[in-house]
């Protein structure tokens, strides 16, 4: 009786023994189930925590774009920065960190640096406060995770030798030539006939020779700068241009894609309402087209910017350009988007009048199938296709970017690789840093 009492004494210990280890082994295999399943949570977060950053911090650079300030100089405290902030802001919240939205403390998670007027750069910090799984047997409710990123809208105005690629362009050269700033002189773009010039001002433009009213640039063709920036009419941010005017011969102002001869006014036409698929680079070759193609081209600038005829007010979109940049847009009657139309917006790439147009050197040219370089590119906003009789497209021109300068004075990329630019715009927005 004894020695039976002993034996189950020693089973019970035994028994005991095991329920502890039993019981510790379960702690241990719950940490490691928190450590395992609550860190692989939380790596995966802050993958989309990074996303969420490099997406608020590219659509913060865009707005340094809309605003104009890359190509008028962009300074401190300025009107870019409240834009830029709200659309970091507005594009975190459209991404989520582990369910939960991404945030930005506008206060501590944005900063703006200025490496020079024309490339501002903005610093994003999106966060999310993470719950946790097993962690919370520890204690650990949530955890903070959070991401940083820089990007940036690079304009190499001020004399870099970045060669810019764009998406988008439209089928019309503008020349190097701006006759409301003739200081200083550009040369080539004096015009000998003394007729009038593709912006309604009379000083004439693009003839070359001498013996006509001088001309200034766009771009300064030795270091490629913005020859007059701020704003018009101090600088060319909101300034009126004309397209395809009949006010010199219109070969200048038409171009050919590669995939389409230049000849092809049918091919004019779907460039202007279409994009081509390629991306056209500082330094590029193109070549004019032959003739007018008045028909083709009205007909595809109205399906375009979706007017109902030439003119003003036959639907398209209307710019107001009394205060700014950025210019205040009002959606028209034919906007393709109906939340837009009759509001006012800010934001270019909302609109289909917006388009981006290649800057040629300024030299004269024999008529149609000549052949000119890019140097440069505006992106202007088209108003209206006048009617058949004036051949002349009027825009306001939005922002501006040059290839960069050359000892020659004739722009170009260099054979640089090129940085793109999204469609629609010339100046492009790049990631720069992300940690």
């Amino acid at each position: 009786m004894g020695k039976n009492t002993k034996s189950h004494r020693s089973f019970c210990q035994e028994t005991g023994s095991v329920l502890v280890m039993v019981a510790f082994s379960m702690v241990v295999l719950l940490a490691a189930s928190a450590l395992a399943i609550d860190l692989a949570n939380l790596y995966m977060a802050r993958a989309q925590a990074q996303r969420a950053a490099d997406a608020a911090a590219l659509a913060g650079a865009k707005a340094f774009v809309t605003s104009g300030c890359t190509s008028g100089g962009c300074t401190t405290g300025g009107i870019q920065e409240t834009m830029a902030t709200q659309q970091a802001v507005a594009a975190a919240a459209q991404n989520n960190i582990a369910g939960q939205t991404a945030t930005i403390n506008t206060s501590s998670g944005i900063a703006f640096s200025y490496p020079t007027a024309e490339e501002p750069q903005i610093t994003v910090t999106a966060e999310a406060s993470i719950p946790t799984f097993f962690a919370k047997i520890f204690g650990i409710q949530s955890v903070n995770v959070s991401a940083k990123a820089t990007a940036e809208a690079y304009n190499p105005a001020g004399g870099g030798s970045a060669s810019i690629g764009v998406s988008c362009l439209k089928p019309f050269l503008v020349p190097n030539c701006d006759p409301d700033h003739t200081s200083p002189g550009n040369s080539v773009c004096a015009d000998s006939s003394g007729g009038g010039n593709g912006n309604g001002k009379g000083k004439g433009k693009g003839g070359g020779g001498g013996g006509g009213t001088p001309e200034g640039y766009f771009f300064d063709p030795s270091t490629g700068a913005i020859a007059h920036s701020g704003t018009y009419p101090a600088g060319i941010i909101g300034m009126p241009w004309q397209l395809h005017t009949t006010a010199a011969p219109s070969q200048w102002y038409l171009v050919g894609f590669d995939d389409a001869p230049p000849s092809s006014g049918s091919a004019l036409r779907d460039h202007i309402v279409e994009c081509t698929s390629k991306v056209f680079t500082c330094g590029n070759s193109l070549t004019t087209a032959n003739g007018a193609k008045e028909g083709p081209v009205r007909q595809g600038i109205e399906d375009l910017i979706n007017a109902g005829g030439n003119g003003l007010g036959q639907g398209q979109d209307s710019i107001d350009t009394s205060i700014g940049p950025p210019f205040a847009i009002t959606g028209g009657s034919r906007n393709p988007n109906p939340a837009l139309r009759g509001k006012v917006f800010y934001d270019y790439s909302e609109s289909p009048s917006v388009a981006t147009v290649p800057v040629y050197s300024g030299e004269p040219l024999s008529p149609g199938g000549s052949v000119v370089d890019i140097v440069g590119y505006l992106q202007v906003f088209i108003t209206q296709a006048e009617s058949p009789s004036q051949k002349a497209i009027d825009v306001v021109i939005l922002n501006a970017t040059s290839c960069g300068g050359t000892p020659g004075g004739g722009g170009g990329g260099g054979g640089v690789t090129p940085i793109v630019a999204a469609g629609g715009s010339p100046i492009p927005i790049r990631l720069i840093r992300t940690n």
